[in-house]
C-alpha cells in the first residue's frame, strides 16, 4: 500500500527564473461604477435587475441590464421583497400593490401572469383533482379549507407549493392523518404549477425504537409487535403525522420536517432523558425526503413514489443527531427573516445571520445506518436512520444583525459574503476564499454564480459587477504606472531560511503561494514553513523543500494521510478500496481494534 503513497518533490525557484509565480487564491479586482442601488438580483451570463438609478438625471425605478446597457422597465418600480426570485428566470416586482413579473432572459415585464395568478391557478388545478378522489371526500367543496405556500429559498428553480387540505368540523372523511382541535381532518402534500400533486400524509417509512430494537413502520396506522420473551412483548403504533415545515427541494425531491406520535416508542437514551426530566418518548420528529414523482394511489389520491424518513431528537444516543435536532427543530433561526435553507447533494444547509458580526451556515446529512448508543453504553448500540449535523462555518460580514444583504446563496448552493472590500465564497462548508476585491464601502451583494454577481453600497452611489467591474479595473490599471518591484519570488536569507515576494514586490506572510504547481506556506514572519503547520485550524505537512504534501507521509516512523487539499485526514479513510483508521492526531493505527473493526500490521482493516 505504501508503495502507492504520493512522493512529493519540489524545486525552489529563484527570483530570476522564468517560471510563472501566482499568489495562492489570487482575487480578481472589480472596479466601481457610478449608480445608486437600493436592491438588485443577479442572473446568468452577467445579466441583472436593479432598483434605483444610474445618474442624478435618471428616474428611480427598475432597470434591466443584459451585460451591456440599462433598460428602464415601465410599470413597476420595486423588487417584491416577499417573493423576489421566482421560477427559473423571473423576479416578482411591484408598483404599490400591483404585481408584475420580470423575465430576466428577455428583459420584459408583464402583469398578465403574476405570482398571485400562478398560485391561484395551481390551487384551482389541485382542488379540481382532489375533488375527484375518495380520500379527500368527493365534492366536499367549501367544506374543505386549504393552506397554500410556495417553497422558497431565494434561489431560481422550479416552483412547488406546500398544501394542506382540512375538512371543516362535521365533514366526514373515512380515515385520519392529524386530528385538529376542531375535530377536522387535515392532509398535507405538495403540488407544482400544473397541479401534479403528491399526498404526503400516509407513507412514513419511519424507524422507531421499541425498547429492544429499531423497527420500521411504513404507513400511518401501522403497528409492530416484538416478542422479547415468552412473557414480554413490545408494540408500537404510528398514530399521526403532522407537517411542521418544508426545508427545501432539489431536482427530484422535497425535504420537510414532520412531527409524529408513536404509541409505545421508547427513548434510545432514556438515562439522559430522565436526567432532564423528560418523559414523553412517543412524540418524535423526522426529516422526510419525498420524491416529486407520483407513485401508488390511496383512494384515488396520488402518493409519492418514495418517502424516506430520518429520525432527529435529543435523546438518541448520538451527539451529532442531537445537534441536527437543534438545527432543524428547536433553532429559532429556521424560518426567520434572512434565513436561507436549501439542499446541496442531498444535504440540508441553513445559512443565517448569527449576530451583528457574522453569517453562519450549518449542514445536516441524512444517514441510513448510524450506530446509536442505548442509554449511553458503547457496548449496546442500535442502527438508526437519522439526520446528523455535519459541521458549520461562519464568516464576518458587513452590517448589523438586521442586515441580510451582506450574504447570499448562489444557484449552486455556494455561500457568498462581503466584508472590508472582499467578496468571499464558501463551498459545502469549506473555508471562505476571497474571489473578488472591490470598494471597501460595499455592504450588499446578490450572486447567481461566480461569473455573475452584483455588489453595492446601501445608500451609496457606486456598484460593481463581474463584467463591468473587471473591465473598469483594467481601465483603471492602464492609467497607472507601476514601478518595478525590487524583489519578486524566492529570497534566501543569511540564516538559510526562505522568504517569498509576490508580483508586486510585497513580502508574503501568513499565506499560501503556488510556485510551479506546488503549494508553499509563508509563516507570520514571512519564513517558509516546513514540517507540520496548522493553518486556520487545519493541519498540513510541508516537506523539506517547503512543498505541501498530499497522500501518505511517514514522519518519524508514523504514517499520516494528507488529502488532495493538503489537509490532514482523521477517522476512517478509504484508500483505493482499503480502509484505514487515523486517530485524532492523524496517526495511522495498526495492530489494534477500532469500533469492533480489526486493523492489521499495515493498518488495513482485516475483513
Amino acid at each position: 500500500m505504501f508503495k502507492r503513497a504520493n512522493k512529493i518533490t519540489a524545486l525552489l525557484v529563484a527570483a530570476a527564473s522564468i517560471m510563472s509565480v501566482v499568489p495562492a487564491m489570487a482575487a480578481t479586482k472589480l472596479g466601481t461604477k457610478d449608480g445608486t442601488i437600493e436592491d438588485a438580483v443577479a442572473f446568468k451570463d452577467g445579466k441583472y435587475l436593479y432598483q434605483g438609478y444610474r445618474t442624478e438625471g435618471d428616474d428611480t425605478g427598475l432597470y434591466y441590464n443584459a451585460g451591456d446597457k440599462d433598460k428602464k422597465l415601465d410599470s413597476a418600480d420595486t423588487i417584491d421583497p416577499t417573493y423576489g426570485k421566482y421560477d427559473n428566470n423571473e423576479v416578482a416586482a411591484l408598483d404599490g400593490s400591483n404585481e408584475y413579473l420580470v423575465d430576466l432572459n428577455k428583459g420584459t415585464i408583464s402583469d398578465d401572469d403574476t405570482v398571485s395568478d400562478y398560485q391561484s391557478t395551481a390551487l384551482t388545478k389541485l382542488q379540481n383533482k382532489l375533488d375527484k378522489t375518495d380520500r379527500y371526500g368527493k365534492n366536499l367543496g367549501s367544506a374543505r379549507n386549504y393552506s397554500f405556500d410556495p417553497i422558497q429559498d431565494n434561489r431560481f428553480g422550479d416552483v412547488w407549493y406546500a398544501y394542506s387540505a382540512t375538512t371543516q368540523s362535521g365533514a366526514t372523511v373515512t380515515d385520519t392523518t392529524y386530528n385538529t382541535t376542531s375535530g377536522a381532518v387535515s392532509y398535507s402534500g405538495y403540488t407544482n404549477q400544473s397541479g401534479a400533486y403528491i399526498d404526503c400524509s400516509k407513507n412514513a417509512n419511519i424507524y422507531v425504537y421499541n425498547g429492544y430494537k429499531m423497527v420500521k413502520l411504513e404507513n400511518l396506522g401501522d403497528s409492530d409487535t416484538y416478542q422479547a420473551s415468552s412473557t414480554t412483548s413490545a408494540q408500537v403504533t404510528l398514530d399521526s403525522i403532522q407537517y411542521v415545515r418544508t426545508l427545501g427541494q432539489d431536482k427530484d425531491y422535497i425535504y420537510r420536517v414532520v412531527k409524529v406520535h408513536v404509541t409505545g416508542a421508547k427513548f434510545v437514551d432514556a438515562v439522559s432523558a430522565a436526567k432532564d426530566g423528560i418523559t414523553d418518548s412517543e412524540t418524535l420528529y423526522y426529516v422526510q425526503k419525498i420524491s416529486k414523482a407520483q407513485g401508488d394511489t390511496e383512494k384515488d389520491a396520488y402518493l409519492p413514489k418514495t418517502t424516506e424518513s430520518y429520525l432527529i431528537g435529543k435523546y438518541l444516543g448520538d451527539g451529532d443527531v442531537s445537534d441536527a435536532y437543534g438545527c432543524l427543530v428547536t433553532n429559532s433561526e429556521v424560518g426567520a427573516a434572512g434565513t436561507l435553507t436549501y439542499i446541496v447533494d442531498g444535504s440540508i444547509y441553513t445559512t443565517f445571520r448569527e449576530n451583528s458580526e457574522k453569517v453562519k451556515t450549518t449542514r445536516v446529512d441524512l444517514k441510513t445506518s448510524t450506530k446509536l448508543e442505548v442509554n449511553g453504553s458503547s457496548s449496546n448500540k442500535v442502527d438508526g436512520h437519522v439526520a446528523i449535523k455535519n459541521g458549520d462555518k461562519d464568516q464576518k460580514v458587513e452590517g448589523d444583525s438586521s442586515w441580510f444583504k451582506s450574504y447570499a446563496v448562489d444557484v449552486n448552493g455556494n455561500v457568498w459574503a462581503i466584508k472590508d472590500g472582499e467578496i468571499l465564497e464558501s463551498t459545502k462548508l469549506g473555508d471562505f476564499k476571497t474571489v473578488y476585491t472591490t470598494d471597501r464601502s460595499f455592504d450588499s451583494l446578490d450572486v447567481y454564480d461566480e461569473n455573475s454577481l452584483i455588489a453595492w453600497q446601501n445608500g451609496g452611489d457606486a456598484y460593481t459587477t463581474v463584467t463591468e467591474g473587471t473591465k473598469q479595473a483594467q481601465d483603471d490599471a492602464s492609467t497607472i504606472v507601476n514601478p518595478t518591484p525590487a524583489k519578486v519570488g524566492w529570497d534566501k536569507q543569511a540564516d538559510g531560511t526562505w522568504n517569498f515576494y509576490d508580483a508586486t514586490g510585497a513580502k508574503v506572510a501568513n499565506n499560501w503561494v503556488n510556485v510551479g504547481g506546488a503549494w508553499y506556506f509563508l509563516k507570520a514572519d514571512g519564513v517558509m514553513a516546513t514540517g507540520w503547520q496548522q493553518v486556520g485550524g487545519t493541519w498540513y505537512y510541508l516537506n523539506g523543500s517547503g512543498a505541501m504534501a498530499t497522500g501518505w507521509v511517514n514522519d518519524n516512523g508514523t504514517w499520516y494521510y494528507l488529502q488532495s487539499s493538503g489537509a490532514m485526514a482523521t477517522g476512517w479513510l478509504n484508500d483505493n478500496g482499503t480502509w484505514y483508521y487515523l486517530n485524532a492526531s492523524g496517526a495511522m493505527l495498526a495492530n489494534t481494534t477500532v469500533d469492533g473493526y480489526v486493523l492489521g500490521a499495515s493498518g488495513a482493516w482485516i475483513k
